[in-house]
C-alpha cells in the first residue's frame, strides 16, 4: 500500500506509507519488539559516575516523595521542581538507562489516555514499563516519575517508558529523553494564553520532533492535517485513522465543517468526510496536500450504550477486534494510537485486545464511580473540541435519565488564564436535549464567566446555582442527587484534581 503525500517542508515530494512487517522492518522495529532496536545502541549508564548533583537532587527528590505522600498532598510536581534545580541534567541522566528507549506520547488531547493504554499493553505482554501514570507530564512530573522509579543507588528497574509529554515541554524533553518513538495524537487550540493558537502548537511540536534520534520511530494521526503534515525529516514516519464506512461516518459528521487552511499553503482545505473538530479525510485544491493513507486503521466500530463500543483495527494489515469499555469517539482515537505504537514496537495482538478490552478511564477523563448510592461520572473539559465530544457522550448515555451537574472551571495559570473556548463551546446542545440536568452547580475560579455561558445556552436559571468554593458546591450537587441518579462533574484540569482530592475525603467519612 503506498500513499502520496506532500510535506510542508517539500511539497513535491512523495512520502510512501508502507504497511505490515515491511513497515516495521523499514522503522526499525521487526517482530521481536522495541528491544531489539534499542537494546545495543544506547549506552546505559551502569558504570557511569552518578556525580554529587544527580545523587543529591534523587536523595532530596525521594525525600520530597516521602513527606508529601505523608502529609497527603499528591507530591508529582515538587520533588522534580527540587531536583532539577540541584541537576538539571536529571532526567538525562536517569533515561539513560532505558536501554530499551522511550516511547513519548504528546498533542492536545487523549495524552493521558494513549499512554495508559499502551503502558497497559505494554504489560498484558509481560513487559516492564516507566509511566507517569499520575498524568504529570511538565519536566517536573516525568522528573519526579524518575526519581520515584529509581533506587537509592540512582538505578532504574525499569528498560523502556512510556510518557506522556506536554505540547509545550515537548521539544526540550525530546533533547532529555531522546525517545525512540514518538506518538501524536492531535492539535486543538487549548490555553489560548499559553500557545497563543493550533499553529503555535504544532510549531512547538515541530521543533520536539526535529530533536528526535534520526532513527526515531514518528507515528502521526494521518486525520488531523496539523499533525499530518509534521516533518519527520529522515525519520521513519507512520500513521493511523480512521477508515469507516461512508453510513458508520454519516453518523458522526459534525454540523458545520471546519474552516481550517491547509497548512502548507494556507488555501481552504476539502473535505470529503469528517469525523468530528477537523479530523478526516481532506485535501487541498490548490497544492495537493492530502491525509495520508494510515497503515494502522480503525475499520469499524459498534457502540454500546454506557459501556463503550465493539472496534475491529487493521494493524499493519492484521485484523484485530476487541471490546473497548471507553465511550466516545476521541477514545476511538486514543485506543487506535496506542494499538498503533504497540503494534509497531512488536507487541503482539493479543496483548493489544486484552489490554483494550480491561481499560479503565483514567483519573477523570470519563471516570465513572459510585459514592452514597450515587453514580458519578468524572470527565475532563479544558478546550472546545474535548468538550464537544464529552457533551455528545453525556447526551447518548443520558437519555430518559435524570441527572444532575457540576462544572467546576478555574482559570488558574496551570488550566489557562484565557476562558474564552468556554464560548465555543456546544453548551446549547446540552441545554436543549432530553438529557439536560435537573440541577446545575457552578463552581471554580471562573465561576461567574461560566454562569454567564450557560445563561447565553439557554440553561434554566431556577435550576443553575453559583457556589465558587469546590467542596462546598460539590456537597451541594452530590445533596441535590437522589439515590440511583447520576450525577455529572465537569471540571477543568486543576479543578480537577481538587474534585478528586475532596471526594476521597468524603468517601472515608462514609461507613464502610
Amino acid at each position: 500500500m503506498t500513499a502520496e503525500f506532500v510535506r510542508p517542508a517539500n511539497r513535491n515530494k512523495r512520502a510512501g506509507c508502507r504497511c505490515g512487517g515491511e513497515a516495521l522492518e523499514a522503522a526499525g522495529t521487526s517482530k521481536k519488539g522495541i528491544d531489539r532496536l534499542t537494546d545495543t545502541d544506547r549506552s546505559p549508564s551502569v558504570g557511569r559516575r552518578v556525580g554529587w548533583r544527580n545523587r543529591s537532587a534523587l536523595l532530596l527528590g525521594k525525600a520530597l516523595i516521602g513527606a508529601t505522600r505523608l502529609l497527603k498532598q499528591g507530591g508529582t510536581t515538587l520533588p522534580g521542581r527540587a531536583a532539577l534545580k540541584i541537576s538539571p541534567q536529571l532526567i538525562s541522566f536517569l533515561s539513560s538507562q532505558l536501554t530499551a528507549g522511550t516511547i513519548a506520547i504528546t498533542g492536545t488531547n487523549g495524552k493521558t489516555t494513549t499512554a495508559s493504554l499502551l503502558a497497559a499493553i505494554f504489560a498484558a505482554d509481560g513487559r516492564r514499563c516507566l509511566h507517569n501514570a499520575a498524568g504529570s507530564n511538565l519536566a517536573w512530573g516525568i522528573a519526579s516519575t524518575f526519581i520515584e522509579a529509581g533506587n537509592w543507588r540512582a538505578e532504574l528497574a525499569e528498560k523502556r517508558a512510556v510518557l506522556e509529554i506536554d505540547e509545550g515541554a515537548f521539544p526540550a524533553l525530546c533533547k532529555s529523553l531522546r525517545p525512540r518513538t514518538a506518538v501524536v495524537t492531535n492539535i486543538f487550540r487549548d490555553q489560548l494564553d499559553r500557545f497563543g493558537g493550533v499553529e503555535q502548537v504544532r510549531a512547538a511540536i515541530q521543533k520536539g520532533v526535529s530533536a528526535l534520534p534520526p532513527e526515531a520511530l514518528l507515528i502521526l494521526n494521518a486525520d488531523d492535517p496539523l499533525v499530518a503534515s509534521i516533518d519527520g525529516g529522515p525519520r521513519k514516519t507512520l500513521y493511523f485513522g480512521l477508515d469507516l464506512s461512508p453510513a458508520a461516518a454519516a453518523g458522526l459528521t459534525p454540523a458545520e465543517k471546519p474552516e481550517l487552511p491547509c497548512p502548507c499553503c494556507r488555501q481552504q482545505l476539502l473535505y470529503s468526510r469528517l469525523y468530528f473538530a477537523h479530523l478526516g479525510r481532506y485535501r487541498c485544491p490548490r497544492c495537493g496536500f492530502r491525509r495520508p493513507e494510515p497503515g494502522f486503521r480503525l475499520r469499524h466500530f459498534e457502540s454500546i450504550p454506557g459501556e463503550g463500543a465493539t472496534i475491529t483495527l487493521s494493524l499493519g494489515g492484521r485484523p484485530r477486534q476487541a471490546v473497548l469499555p471507553l465511550p466516545g469517539i476521541y477514545n476511538l482515537y486514543n485506543a487506535l494510537a496506542a494499538a498503533a505504537a504497540a503494534s509497531a514496537c512488536g507487541l503482539t495482538g493479543s496483548a493489544i485486545e486484552k489490554a483494550l478490552g480491561r481499560a479503565v478511564s483514567p483519573s477523570g477523563r470519563m471516570e465513572r464511580r459510585r459514592l452514597a448510592s450515587r453514580e458519578l461520572l468524572i470527565a475532563l473539559i479544558k478546550n472546545p473540541a474535548g468538550a464537544n465530544q464529552v457533551l455528545n457522550t453525556m447526551i447518548e448515555e443520558l437519555q430518559d435519565k435524570r441527572s444532575h451537574l457540576l462544572i467546576a472551571i478555574n482559570d488558574l495559570p496551570a488550566d489557562g488564564t484565557d476562558l474564552s473556548w468556554l464560548g465555543e463551546t456546544d453548551f446549547e446542545l446540552l441545554a436543549r436535549s432530553r438529557a439536560r440536568p435537573e440541577s446545575v452547580t457552578i463552581s471554580g475560579t471562573g465561576a461567574a464567566t461560566t454562569f454567564r455561558r450557560l445563561e447565553k445556552a439557554g440553561f434554566d436559571l431556577h435550576r443553575m446555582a453559583v457556589e465558587p468554593a469546590l467542596p462546598r458546591a460539590l456537597q451541594r450537587a452530590l445533596s441535590a442527587a437522589a439515590p440511583g441518579e447520576k450525577l455529572i462533574i465537569l471540571p477543568n484540569y486543576t479543578a480537577m484534581r481538587q474534585v478528586q482530592r475532596h471526594l476521597g475525603r468524603i468517601a472515608a467519612r462514609l461507613p464502610q
